[in-house]
């Protein structure tokens, strides 16, 4: 068939049916919510396998020239995905429809378009709404690199620019740099495991230095082969981006203490205002981490940063400490390094210093019993932490979870989630988290591993989310934690902890109303008698007021009106006389107003 053009279909779309340019219903349904301008139709993939709602697969009878035409002429589509070039010669009538489009604002391409790419420049240079532009999972070669600068000139909208996975290299980012030249608008650059090294930083760098206010918000450079360098060039460009807030260089084992102290100087710069630093994954151990302090120290802005995987031990994170202190950091990642006594008391101070403070990340640090403790000393007075990572430190026992206590019952305390994945406690733990989290009103979700926790600990966990002694322990019972989740099968918690969590996900007085309806089927009113018979009143409300949640206890309403009648006969019972004088002086209060009625109507 020969490509047609656009207004060859512009001519016949009135008396088009979809069944005869499509292969089957769900691309004859795609091409007829385009039609109709569907608003809840928004994404699109040209695919190569049916996996969602919106995916193209073209097989022999789909003609791509409609597909285009009415993606182009659509004012609802927002999301394109070019997945799969397919053999069909209606492709380029399919890219010819497309650059009529003016709604795209996401296009991704996931293969090599080849000489198709010219064709996309229409969309490019005339829809004003498009703002990212992917290249995923396929190998950019350097002419596919060229093509891409070449589309970039057609563009000035665009604001995030996004590479994964596609082996770009030097020469390839050498000559996207080169159309970055004229994209000073673009906020977010990424260049994720794209076999980046040495001299792609130094075009990249060079090119950030010579613009002029570069708008430039994000650059991530994750997993590639960046060297110090290419560091300290890349620096001196980055210096140069004063809306910079986000740096993401996790993945490059070749930075060491070098590249660090010249990324140190970025952090000392008048302009830098970075709130995001991923350093993961890099060769930092305590000298880099030493490096980069002095830097750090003038980094008020930073709120999150991840040095984990870094081999750091305890003198470079007592020099991070000392730089952390001036910062407003929020989010703190350690995991996978290795810290002691030391190190641990040092974090605890600050801790204890800052206000700001509300993830901790400390996977695998080799963590004791007695560090805990140092750190427990810190986190006692932090009013900010809302999450702590403690996994996989299998070092740590019962002692020193006992010491947690402290923190859960300080004022202080604001831990909504703790992770204790891999310290495998067993019942002797178990009991230490649940006596120490009695009276704790924060912790919503604790993840742990409980493939030795027996019978013994899941009965504190179960006493501690519902103490069943007495209707005011019940009401008195930990509501909050909605989550325990042992590592592997949700299976592994007793059924009666997963219907307390239940109960604690309504909201708080409804929990404590299940509870009791639940524990308690024979209310036990008698502490109530020393009052007489002023609580009866608030009992029978309450009873009617537990009534609207019966179905979360699966209680029929004949029982729960057994329920109501006997605790009002118990009051009779407990206190006949009361009963029986409270009666007859209601039938008194009656007679007389009776009587008082009377003598007022023979006065008239």
């Amino acid at each position: 068939m020969d490509v047609q053009d656009y207004e060859y279909y512009e001519a016949r779309a009135k008396d088009v049916k979809m069944e005869d340019i499509t292969s089957d219903e769900d691309n004859a349904d795609i091409l007829a919510r385009l039609r109709d301008n569907d608003p809840d139709f928004t994404h699109i993939s040209i695919a190569d396998v049916l996996q969602d709602e919106g995916d193209f697969v073209v097989r022999e009878g789909d003609d791509l020239g409609w597909l285009g035409y009415f993606v182009g002429r659509s004012k609802e589509l927002e999301y394109l995905n070019i997945s799969d070039l397919p053999n069909n010669l209606k492709f380029d009538s399919f890219l010819r429809g497309l650059g009529h489009n003016r709604s795209i604002e996401n296009l991704g391409i996931s293969t090599d378009l080849g000489d198709h790419f010219h064709s996309l420049a229409p969309l490019l240079r005339n829809n004003n709404s498009l703002r990212d532009l992917n290249f995923i999972g396929y190998n950019v070669g350097l002419q596919c690199a060229r093509n891409i600068g070449s589309l970039l000139g057609q563009q000035c909208s665009l604001k995030c620019l996004y590479f994964e996975e596609n082996n770009l290299g030097d020469e390839g980012l050498a000559e996207i740099a080169v159309a970055l030249k004229t994209q000073p608008q673009i906020e977010n650059l990424y260049f994720y495991a794209t076999n980046i090294g040495r001299n792609g930083c130094v075009a990249l760098g060079n090119v950030l230095e010579g613009m002029r206010n570069p708008a430039l918000a994000t650059l991530d450079l994750q997993y590639n082969r960046i060297d110090d360098e290419g560091l300290h060039t890349l620096v001196a460009g980055l210096i140069n981006c004063h809306h910079l807030t986000k740096l993401c260089l996790s993945g490059n084992a070749l930075i060491t203490e070098a590249g660090l102290r010249s990324l140190s100087t970025l952090f000392q710069s008048d302009h830098c205002r970075l709130e995001c630093l991923d350093l993961a994954e890099t060769n930092m151990d305590n000298d880099g981490a030493s490096a980069m302090s002095a830097g750090l120290a003038s980094l008020s802005s930073l709120n999150k940063l991840n040095l984990s995987n870094n081999h750091i031990r305890d003198q470079g994170l007592q020099d991070l400490v000392g730089s952390l202190v001036n910062c407003n950091i929020e989010q703190l990642y350690l995991s996978n390094n290795s810290f002691s006594v030391l190190g641990l008391r040092s974090l605890g101070t600050l801790m204890q210093k800052t206000t700001s403070l509300t993830s901790l990340w400390l996977e695998r640090n080799a963590i004791n019993d007695e560090g805990l403790e140092c750190l427990v000393e810190g986190m006692a007075n932090c009013c900010s932490l809302q999450t702590l990572d403690l996994s996989i430190n299998q070092s740590i026992t019962t002692v020193g979870l006992t010491s947690l206590s402290t923190f859960f019952r300080s004022d202080n305390c604001c831990l909504e989630k703790l992770w204790l994945y891999g310290i495998n406690f067993g019942d002797d733990g178990a009991v230490a988290l649940a006596d120490g989290l009695m009276g704790n009103k924060s912790l919503t979700n604790l993840n742990i591993t409980s493939s030795n926790v027996a019978a013994r600990g899941w009965a504190a966990f179960s006493r501690l989310l519902c103490d069943t002694s007495s209707v005011n322990d019940t009401y008195l019972s930990n509501h909050t934690l909605t989550s325990i989740k042992p590592y592997g099968m949700q299976g592994d918690t007793p059924p009666d902890i997963v219907e307390y969590l239940t109960f604690n996900k309504l909201q708080n007085c409804a929990t404590a109303i299940c509870k009791i309806l639940d524990s308690h089927p024979d209310i036990d009113v008698e502490p109530l008698f020393q009052w007489k018979l002023k609580c009866l009143p608030l009992v029978v409300r309450w009873l009617e007021n537990a009534r609207s949640y019966l179905g979360n206890v699966n209680e029929s309403t004949e029982v729960f009106q057994c329920r109501q009648l006997s605790a009002v006969y118990k009051f009779v019972r407990g206190m006949p006389q009361l009963a029986v004088d409270g009666y007859r002086g209601e039938k008194m209060k009656d007679v007389q107003s009776k009587s008082k009625k009377r003598k007022f109507d023979q006065t008239l």
